[in-house]
């Protein structure tokens, strides 16, 4: 019987394409309370089947073009639909949902060959001593994803190509390649941490390339983000390294910015000079946006994340995109687009749309503006929280990782002269979003 992927509706105007956008662009389906997930499971319709694999650098396993990437939210009948619609690639880490994600995913494997499937997970080696604790953070991950082995096993949050020298990983590897529990090495990166306190994404990853050790990069790729991933793509490429993508929809919920703009100035504070002029600068970059949407006559949001992801698939480098599925209608629209590639009037839809909407993304891992911030808030680690807050749904994770940042927050961004935003080399009003993200992340 022939798939068929259900359609998206062309009936908005305007004004709820730009509700759409905050409320569903990040899932094209709108994202599903955890409490909700398995009701929404019991409804599944058809789903589409895996159209494109590739071949993940020197592993030679032949991977599904659309992967899953867990963090938080692991929701068991998804995954297991996943997998009988051919997806084969997996990515999580020890720390997502402090163990939950790995032992979702446990449960989800069960009775597959596992030989058909491609397992990565990741550990951190802040405060590991010696290769024995290596070695059972790696028994303790595959007691939680209730396998023999890893296929890949990963450094999470290398700050620098040093780090990645990390004696005690490497020590414990080789054993552990020995008695066949880890097959592969890898290394995943989302930027500094601070400026100072860590390298660019591009510099620890090509670190990680020219190592030699590592079979497996995570990176962040998008079309609004290319410069960094295109260095690193070609240097993978020369050497065979397999690559997965992370972020590869740079979109969000970014539409949503006058809603922000309201929302600050209905928070009960008089603006003072700084935050007129951040919300001027919001206000500005949202009507911009509006702009766009109106000229170009866009009815249905789903089309630009389409087009979106298209085009991290339209590159032979890349070998798998990791998704994160809260609902089957992630599932019926995102691995409908597997097998494909983009063309001209995606090309051009996505050219567009960054010359009227670039300014709303704050680039992933760019950390530009950080050197001139006098307080020292770490805007690349804040504005990735906030993604997980307002893009992925965790709420909750967010304000925990928030809470726990032993640095200046973005408190301090409220009353400042606005140095950061001066200095963005894409306008991005970033000032505004670090106070709208405080708001939204600071516990009570």
């Amino acid at each position: 019987m022939k798939k068929t992927q259900k359609p998206l509706s062309t009936g908005m105007n305007r004004r709820n394409f730009v509700k759409a956008s905050a409320l569903g662009l990040a899932g094209l389906g709108g994202r599903l309370p955890a409490g909700q997930a398995t009701a929404v499971a019991e409804k599944k319709g058809d789903i589409p089947k895996i159209k494109g694999y590739r071949t993940l650098g020197r592993t030679g396993f032949r991977v599904s073009d659309i992967g899953i990437g867990t963090s938080r939210l692991a929701v068991v009948p998804l995954m297991k639909a996943a997998f009988e619609a051919g997806v084969n690639y997996i990515d999580t880490a020890e720390g997502y949902g402090r163990g939950e994600a790995e032992r979702s995913i446990g449960q989800a494997i069960q009775g597959l060959d596992r030989k058909s499937l491609f397992i990565t997970t990741k550990i951190r080696l802040n405060e590991v001593n010696n290769a024995e604790q290596v070695i059972a953070k790696v028994h303790q991950s595959l007691e939680r994803l209730q396998t023999d082995y890893v296929d890949c096993m990963m450094i999470q949050g290398a700050a620098t190509v040093e780090s990645l020298k990390n004696d005690h990983f490497h020590r414990a590897m080789e054993q552990l390649k020995k008695e066949k529990k880890v097959r592969f090495l890898g290394t995943a990166n989302h930027g500094s941490r601070f400026q100072g306190q860590g390298e660019t994404m591009e510099k620890v990853l090509l670190g990680a390339i020219d190592d030699g050790r590592f079979d497996l990069v995570l990176l962040i790729y998008n079309f609004l983000q290319r410069e960094a991933g295109e260095q690193i793509l070609a240097a993978a490429a020369k050497k065979n390294i397999a690559t997965t993508i992370m972020k590869s929809d740079p979109l969000g919920r970014y539409f949503e910015t006058r809603e922000r703009v309201e929302q600050m100035k209905k928070a009960g504070e008089t603006p003072d000079e700084n935050m007129t002029r951040n919300l001027a600068q919001m206000e500005e970059a949202a009507k911009q946006a509006e702009s766009f949407i109106k000229e170009h006559n866009l009815q249905n949001p789903a089309e630009i994340k389409q087009a979106a992801l298209k085009f991290v698939l339209n590159d032979p480098r890349v070998h798998t995109l990791n998704l994160a599925f809260t609902t089957f209608a992630d599932l019926q629209n995102l691995l409908a687009l597997s097998g494909t590639g983009l063309d001209a009037q995606g090309k051009k839809t996505l050219a567009e749309f960054e010359a009227g909407c670039g300014r709303l993304y704050c680039r992933h891992g760019c950390g530009a503006c950080e050197q001139s911030c006098p307080y020292q808030v770490p805007v690349n680690t804040i504005m990735r929280y906030f993604n997980y807050f307002d893009i992925h749904g965790a709420e909750r994770f967010a304000m925990e990782k928030y809470a726990r940042l032993d640095t200046p927050k973005a408190d301090l961004c409220r009353t400042c002269a606005g140095y950061c935003a001066g200095n963005c080399p894409y306008g991005v009003p970033i000032q505004g979003l670090l106070t709208f993200a405080h708001s939204r992340l600071a516990l009570p």
